[in-house]
């Protein structure tokens, strides 16, 4: 009975041994894990994830760019928003101290990097070496708009956009140009008639689909899965200019005609900041006009005021977004629904010339929206 006992107990002691081992294991995996997150992993040991295609497309990317220093920066979306996320451990990893990649080796078609295009001295040759390296590569290529109304030079291509290749990863390489504004600009990356269209699944490109523009970053150096990067300094600002960074072009010759060494006065101020306010510049020969927009519900809208009445009237337009554009040198917003824009104010037949003009009859989408009080005139309606 005693040898029993003993058995007996040798066995629950074995069993509850096993069941501790099974617990550490299981904490170990489930709460210290979750607890480190995405960061990278402090333990030395064997190099987890190095091995994934996007990390080897990645590293050989990098390598071809410092050695024929292309200096490109990384812009792409989801890791620079990871990077972000865990930047007090990412900035104080060193170059080789990296065991687990967290960031390069997440599951993605592309990544996406930029460069400036004035600080590239060496692009002669750059395309080919690329390929001997093992990637499949396609340039991008179009007319410089910022020469366009310079007949001599009105045509000229410029580089827009670089796609390498490795096996089933794309490096997406964005060309940014600098515009006179003192801002950053990239172009549509559009498709010509001999380009294969199936070379990549080129509608999941988070840049290209519009030309873009962007605020100058200014850049910082980080190791990133082992390999050394340059990254937007302020990533989270960079990271909001994307979904508003939508450009559209200026009609150059258009736009110099009409505005030439013009000065500009202010002439009337009209409403409140909160209600129809209007401000009038009257030069030589121009007039002019800032409306202010306020949004509803289901459109937007403007307003006007006559000066000797006190009337106000309101200008409805559907609901619009922002795009940029160029404009006398000038970064500015235009509304991207531009022709829906056009037609809610001047109708479907807006190119078609108009000799008499009443700005509180004519438009469309226009309506009477009261009358300001005389006690406000003379905040509401100022005369210059």
């Amino acid at each position: 009975m005693s040898r029993i006992n003993k058995n007996v107990i040798l066995a629950l002691l074995t069993l509850t041994s096993s069941a501790f081992l099974l617990f550490q294991l299981y904490y170990y995996k489930h709460y210290l894990s979750a607890k480190n997150g995405v960061g990278l992993s402090k333990s030395k040991g064997s190099r987890i994830g190095f091995d994934s295609l996007q990390w080897r497309a990645v590293k050989k990317f990098i390598m071809l760019t410092s050695n024929q220093n292309v200096p490109v920066f990384l812009i792409d979306p989801l890791v620079l928003e990871l990077i972000n996320k865990n930047f007090e451990q990412v900035k104080n990893t060193s170059h080789g101290s990296t065991t687990e990649c967290n960031f390069f080796c997440v599951p993605r078609d592309f990544t996406a990097f930029a460069l400036q295009y004035h600080l590239w001295k060496n692009e002669e040759g750059w395309f080919q070496i690329a390929e001997n390296m093992g990637f499949q590569c396609l340039k991008i290529e179009n007319k410089d708009p910022r020469l366009d109304g310079i007949d001599s030079l009105s045509g000229t291509e410029i580089p827009l956009h670089y796609i390498c290749k490795l096996a089933t990863h794309a490096i997406h390489l964005v060309v940014f140009h600098e515009r006179s504004g003192n801002y950053l600009w990239h172009g549509h990356l559009r498709l010509k008639g001999h380009i294969d269209r199936k070379f990549i699944p080129f509608r999941k490109l988070q840049f290209g689909r519009y030309p873009g523009a962007f605020d100058r970053p200014e850049l910082q150096q980080i190791t990133v899965d082992g390999l050394e990067v340059l990254i937007p300094k302020d990533p989270v600002h960079f990271l909001k200019e994307i979904p508003h960074s939508r450009f559209i072009e200026c009609r150059y010759k258009e736009a110099r005609a009409f505005f030439q060494d013009v000065g500009l006065p202010l002439k009337h101020k009209f409403g409140k900041v909160k209600d129809s306010l209007e401000l009038s510049f009257q030069g030589k020969d121009v007039k002019l006009d800032i409306f202010f927009f306020y949004e509803e519900t289901d459109h937007m809208w403007n307003g006007g005021t006559q000066a000797k009445t006190g009337k106000k009237f309101k200008y409805l337009f559907p609901k619009f977004t922002l795009c940029w554009t160029e404009f006398v040198d000038m970064k500015v917003h235009v509304p991207c629904e531009t022709i829906d824009y056009i037609e809610a104010n001047y109708g479907k037949t807006w190119r078609i010339p108009v000799k008499t003009w009443d700005w509180k009859r004519s438009p469309p989408n226009v309506q009477p929206n009261g009358i300001w009080p005389i006690s406000e005139w003379d905040e509401v309606i100022q005369l210059y």
